[in-house]
């Protein structure tokens, strides 16, 4: 058997192909890449650089720190604590409801409704942004956190300004709070300014000076590492603090005054004649402002507004009421100045006055006998003026008023005040579409009827008396330049005859406040007493004991003093008090004594 011979097949030229081909690819592969890399690093450097610092470098904001606010000794009334907050950044959370859920088992005390609410409102902002949740933490829940805060990535502890209220609710609604920014303030704000920062003044003295209390805000260039931690500060611009307020308010006489209304609805308002300063400006009751400023919870918000005694409500520039006949001395002035009567004039008051088949009785229903216009502010006789007013008329009675501030706004710098109402025959066509009777004169003449004034209103007015005509807008801020104006006075006379009145309404025996003005030693007090109806008697005998309590009368009281030489001039509203002479006056007559011996 022969051997067969195969030639071998030569396999090295198929693999060389291979190789060359595989070389090929992977040079055009790099020469890509290279050629990529050359474009990108020649062409969009500045762009990709950018880009990279960006990872590496932010910008943080610095809020500015806030103003102070305080009264005219320097008490502190509005101050800044530092405290610790959580701040979320939402890109950087990877799970929000998770970590919401896990905040609540770490800090149980924590609101879960509030805790809610902020995770609500942060999924309908920008992911980059970053939020503080705006409830405080104690330093052993700061430390709990820092403890666990790698469970938590994107939220960081933070330290922070808190606004505090030391006096709580006695300033409330006069400083006012401030609260989160929403969505309404944003539309009125300029947001650059307002940058790293999420409260804003909402009421009160914090809102109207809400400018110059905020403040501008600085930045920080920053380095950080990929968990957002700051590894160095590269550049910083300072924030510019806000300015302090520095008020004319003594928060002793504040204090004062809110413990002698306690359990009331009232108020009060006090000023210096002589400059327009506000001394107090009290409402009760009030609200712990500290309440607002981490942003309150449904559920205390509306215990709040659902309380019966109404303590949201700024009763000393919002409260609208008749003024009773704390308006006598301004009308008698009037009449005297223009010539309705004279100081001589007498008429006999048997206890009501008829007109077109009618008595419209006074408050001492078997009357005040003979009657002069002095006496009548003394005893508050309420038929001289029924009889006066038919004389003068509505109109003139409103010219009369008008001049001392009633119908309009006083210009205070404090916001939401009211005007009031002063009627007219003009007023009534154009509000209610009927003419002007008769009739609604002679009520109208002793407070009642339309009038409706604030307890701000009738301090200004009280205070123009004093000053004898000169008007000066009513302030809060100690600096100001108040607007000021002297009315036009015919006979210096007729101004010391109706004062000399209110002096004797407080100091002699006939006198409505004799009862709270006799203890009174070294000056003089002048003073007028006011009651006004809640509701119509429609000639129907008024007794007390058998109303309920939200139907007596509201009580009333104006006084300045020392009478010749006014240093203070106050006015005080106390709902369903009852008479002025026995409610009202007392009060202000012991806080006017407090401010002369006290406080002077």
């Amino acid at each position: 058997m022969g051997n067969s011979w195969t030639p071998k097949k030569n396999n090295s030229w198929p693999f060389k192909q291979r190789l060359w081909i595989a070389l090929a690819v992977i040079l055009i592969t790099f020469s890509g890449l290279i050629t990529r890399m050359v474009y990108l690093q020649y062409h969009h450097y500045e762009t990709y650089l950018g880009l990279a610092e960006g990872n590496r470098i932010s910008v943080q904001v610095i809020p500015p720190e806030r103003g102070k606010i305080f009264d005219r000794q320097g008490r502190i009334l509005a101050d800044n604590r530092p405290v610790f907050s959580l701040s979320f950044t939402r890109e950087r959370i990877p799970n929000l409801a998770e970590s919401i859920n896990d905040l609540q088992v770490l800090f149980p005390d924590l609101d879960p409704e509030r805790l809610e609410q902020f995770a609500q409102r942060i999924l309908r902002l920008p992911r980059h942004q970053t939020h503080v949740f705006p409830v405080s933490l104690n330093e052993q829940q700061a430390a709990v956190f820092a403890a666990h805060n790698h469970k938590f990535p994107g939220i960081q502890l933070t330290a922070r300004q808190k606004r505090v209220y030391p006096f709580g609710e006695t300033t409330a609604h006069l400083v006012g709070y401030v609260g989160r920014i929403s969505e309404q303030d944003m539309a009125r704000i300029d947001r650059a300014r307002y940058r790293g920062t999420d409260i804003i003044g909402k009421s009160g003295l914090e809102r109207f000076y809400e400018s110059s209390l905020h403040g501008q805000p600085g930045l920080r260039r920053v380095e950080t590492n990929a968990r957002g931690r700051v590894i160095r500060i590269l550049e910083q611009i300072p924030a510019t603090p806000g300015e302090d307020l520095h008020l004319t308010v003594d928060i002793r006489l504040q204090q004062f005054l809110e413990q002698e209304l306690a359990g009331r609805r009232a108020a009060a308002v006090a000023i210096e004649p002589s400059t327009g300063q506000i001394l107090a400006f009290v409402s009760t009751p009030s609200y712990d402002a500290n309440l607002f400023v981490d942003g309150i919870s449904h559920s205390e918000y509306n215990t709040l507004l659902n309380d019966p005694e109404r303590p949201l409500i700024n009763r000393a520039s919002r409260g609208q009421y008749p003024p009773g006949s704390t308006t006598k001395p301004i009308t008698a002035l009037g009449a005297l100045e223009l010539g309705f009567t004279t100081m001589t004039e007498r008429i006999f008051d048997p206890g009501y006055f008829e007109f077109q088949d009618r008595r419209y009785h006074n408050w001492r229903r078997e009357g005040h006998g003979w009657t002069d216009l002095k006496r009548s502010i003394v005893e508050s006789v309420d038929t001289f003026y029924y009889k006066m007013s038919l004389d003068m008329g509505i109109d003139t009675i409103h010219d009369i008023l008008a001049p001392f501030g009633f119908g309009a706004l006083t210009g205070v710098d404090h916001p939401g005040e009211q005007m009031g109402i002063l009627p007219s025959q003009a007023w009534k066509r154009a509000t209610h579409g009927q003419p002007w009777f008769r009739g609604e004169t002679i009520i109208s003449s002793i407070g009642q009827g339309y009038n409706l004034v604030t307890p701000l209103q009738l301090a200004q007015a009280t205070s123009i008396l004093a000053n004898r005509g000169k008007v000066i807008t009513p302030h809060f801020k100690r600096d100001l330049e108040p607007t000021m104006h002297q009315l036009p006075i015919r006979n210096r006379q007729n101004w010391e005859y109706v004062i000399n009145g209110m002096i004797d309404s407080v100091h002699t025996p006939r006198g409505t406040a004799w009862s709270s003005g006799r203890h009174i030693q070294g000056y003089k007090i002048a003073g007028k007493t006011g009651t006004a109806q809640v509701f119509s008697l429609n000639d129907q005998l008024y007794v007390e004991e058998e109303l309920d309590k939200r139907l007596h009368n509201h009580a009333l009281f104006v006084a300045f003093a020392p009478a010749h030489q006014p240093n203070i001039a106050i006015s005080i509203i106390v709902e369903n008090g009852g008479g002025g002479g026995r409610t009202a006056a007392p009060i202000a007559i012991r806080a006017i004594d407090y401010y002369q011996r006290e406080l002077r």
